[in-house]
């Protein structure tokens, strides 16, 4: 397993990971990459709340998690 971000820097990369599993979707089996997006960001929320600094990426974290509830209701994952 990968070591857990500890810097804000190391957040923004897998929440910035999340987005790419989502852009690129449609590519390949939707499911499969938003479970894999869901848990990147779940991931970068638990590390944001352990970073020093890192609160509004926890949130930006939070927002993507919502906006991938919905954009899978829409697919009907």
């Amino acid at each position: 397993m990968t070591a857990e971000p500890t810097t804000p820097k190391e957040v923004w990369a897998l929440i910035e990971r999340a987005d790419e599993l989502i852009k690129y979707a449609s590519n390949r089996d939707q499911q499969t990459a938003f479970a894999q997006a869901r848990s990147t960001l779940e991931r970068a929320i638990a590390a944001a709340k352990a970073v020093t600094g890192a609160g509004a990426l926890e949130q930006q974290a939070r927002t993507r998690l919502e906006d991938l509830a919905r954009l899978e209701q829409g697919a009907g994952a």
